[in-house]
């Protein structure tokens, strides 16, 4: 199954002189992006949607909002899938498919 992490689940430790992920990647039961955002939003009681203005300074809109249940936008987020050491960018694709070992992760804006 596909790992999915984000703000929620994306804390990091040192251990034995390496950073390790402290909190684990949740397993989504997903074939696409839209199915795994799915799994994430309900794993932990937020909204993600795609953003619908670019930011200032920029021309493409790929980035996604995460709100919590009351609707106040926590973060804004880049998505990229991590597919046998490659880093992908779907950008706002949210049928773009999962293979079984990705990694999809919600983080800083990047590109």
């Amino acid at each position: 199954m596909p790992l999915i992490s984000g703000p929620h689940n994306s804390n990091f430790a040192q251990a034995g002189g390496q950073w390790v992920r402290a909190t684990p990647a949740l397993e989504a039961s997903a074939t696409t992006l839209g199915e795994a955002i799915d799994c994430y939003g309900s794993a932990f009681n937020v909204s993600i949607r795609p953003c619908t203005k670019p930011l200032p300074g920029q021309t493409e809109i790929k980035y996604f909002e995460i709100s919590k249940s009351d609707g106040e936008v926590e973060w804004l987020v880049d998505i990229h899938v991590v597919r046998d050491s490659v880093e992908i960018c779907p950008k706002q694709d949210l049928s773009f498919p999962l293979l079984q070992n990705d990694l999809v992760e919600m983080g800083p804006l990047a590109c």
